[in-house]
């Protein structure tokens, strides 16, 4: 474990840097969550609208805002693994997208913190990852969590050559694949009154409904204007996909998405895919 004691808020700026900073000391990425009685966790797939939520969340009546950067969310996995100080004031929620292949961290704390985990159609997850995200951030993911559903052909060519040799479509449809199955086991595990499962489809076409039931969920009072962010534009994305991107969804992505949607905490009907 590196001495934090010299680590401040300018050390760590960015996801890259975390990855090389943070990230080789193992998991124990959610080293002070014990120190946050009745924390929010808001995760899901990366690009899936849970950065939306947990600033919804944390600008609520009753919660703190504790960013201090430029990425909320960066700024909660620093102050969770300990590299900035910070002394917990109030009720706090904490985006936690990017525990990846560290997501059983959550089985090590006891205190009653609640997870939020939200899921999205994968296509425009993935439409998202192949298309709004860095290459390099897909790539990281891609390796830290998602090439232990490699088989075949593909591993082999994985353990010559790296993710290069795996087709990007390929690549995000296996991480939201595998973040996926994280939720599976997590429901199993932690139960439903522990993890709240949403749609972003449900959330953007039934905002206030959604949100309140999220809300009593965790014990907040909810005000509609709470859900004056949310809205429909970024749903469809899928017209950027090619036809073989779109094949590699249909076989990859959608299946395990139809699972998932059997463990919604809501009771809204999405469309079928």
């Amino acid at each position: 474990m590196v001495d934090t004691d010299w680590v401040t808020e300018a050390t760590i700026t960015t996801w890259q840097q975390f990855a090389q900073i943070v990230r080789p000391s193992g998991c124990n990425l959610l080293r002070r969550l014990d120190e946050f009685p009745n924390a929010i966790l808001v995760s899901g797939c990366q690009r899936s609208g849970t950065t939306m939520l947990a600033t919804i969340i944390t600008q609520s009546a009753g919660m703190t805002n504790y960013s201090f950067g430029r990425y909320d969310e960066l700024d909660a996995a620093l102050i969770l693994s300990g590299y900035v100080k910070h002394t917990p004031n109030g009720r706090y929620c904490f985006q936690t997208t990017y525990l990846d292949e560290c997501y059983r961290e959550y089985y090590e704390h006891h205190g009653q913190f609640k997870i939020i985990w939200v899921i999205r159609n994968p296509y425009s997850v993935i439409t998202s990852l192949l298309y709004n995200w860095r290459a390099t951030a897909l790539v990281r993911t891609f390796n830290t969590c998602a090439t232990n559903q490699l088989q075949g052909i593909e591993k082999k060519l994985y353990s010559i050559g790296g993710s290069r040799w795996i087709n990007r479509a390929r690549q995000a449809s296996l991480v939201y694949k595998a973040k996926t199955l994280q939720l599976i086991e997590l429901m199993d595990n932690l139960g439903p009154d522990r993890v709240f499962v949403v749609d972003y489809d449900d959330l953007v076409l039934h905002r206030d409904a959604i949100l309140r039931q999220i809300y009593q969920f965790v014990d907040l009072d909810y005000d509609p204007v709470y859900g004056n962010p949310v809205h429909d534009k970024s749903i469809g994305k899928k017209s950027r996909l090619s036809e073989l991107e779109k094949r590699i969804v249909k076989n990859v992505a959608v299946p395990i998405y139809q699972k998932a949607q059997l463990l919604k905490s809501t009771h809204f009907v999405t469309k079928e895919f």
